[in-house]
């Protein structure tokens, strides 16, 4: 019996379990970036808007590193990004 083809199954399985929780990472850096922005915008206290404003840059940071993670997973996303035009 062969069990390359199991093993390669299982090794594609983890890769797509792993894309996944990536994916659902990258969401919620994003949507706390949104989060603290909205906070920024209804504050009137400008220490809490800036400790605010350091934490956005932090998920940014997140951000970019969870785009490096995919592209390593995920050949197909590095090609889409690597042709993204970004403004």
């Amino acid at each position: 019996m062969d069990y390359e083809f199991e093993d390669k199954d299982d090794e594609l399985r983890n890769v797509e379990n792993d894309l996944e929780m990536i994916r659902e990472d990258l969401i919620g850096e994003l949507q706390a970036i949104n989060q603290y922005q909205q906070h920024i915008e209804s504050l009137e206290n400008e220490e809490v808007v800036t400790i605010l404003e350091h934490i956005i840059e932090e998920e940014k940071e997140h951000v970019a590193e969870l785009l490096k993670v995919l592209s390593v997973l995920d050949p197909l996303q590095a090609e889409k990004l690597s042709r993204q035009v970004w403004f």
